[in-house]
């Protein structure tokens, strides 16, 4: 079975603080679990850096309401196209801190802050998948 994802880039409206982000977070949670969507989202520097896979219907509605939404501005997808399985299987809204990043590497670089951006973002989305898979600490989401 084939799956879409998508991987964007976009910057806050407004100064982001913890309450927002868990609003965010918790509002994923609820609607991907519905739409059968996975991914994780990581907030550095009121830059948004979100992934998601799923079903491409309901994968592309997501992308549109993100878009549309006022929190959001300069909204850039980064790479989209097709999957065989999920990066993120059990995170209907993952959440990677920056403090638990590593500080060299491809997620230490964070070339992807800049504008314009210029990654090769598979990579990227495998290196966020490996050190979320190696942490302890890894703030996983999840629908109670």
């Amino acid at each position: 079975m084939h799956l879409s994802f998508a991987l964007y880039r976009s910057e806050a409206r407004s100064k982001l603080d913890e309450e927002l982000i868990l609003d965010i977070l918790t509002e994923s949670v609820h609607s991907n679990a519905r739409e059968g969507i996975t991914g994780f989202l990581h907030v550095d520097r009121n830059i948004f850096l979100q992934y998601l896979e799923g079903p491409h219907g309901p994968l592309m509605r997501k992308l549109a309401r993100i878009r549309k939404d006022r929190r959001h501005r300069k909204f850039l997808i980064l790479a989209d196209g097709t999957i065989d399985e999920r990066f993120f299987p059990g995170w209907d809204m993952g959440h990677l801190s920056s403090d638990l990043l590593p500080t060299d590497g491809l997620l230490g670089r964070k070339t992807w802050l800049g504008q314009p951006v210029d990654i090769d973002p598979l990579p990227l989305i495998q290196a966020f998948a490996k050190h979320a898979g190696q942490l302890d600490r890894t703030d996983i989401t999840s629908v109670a």
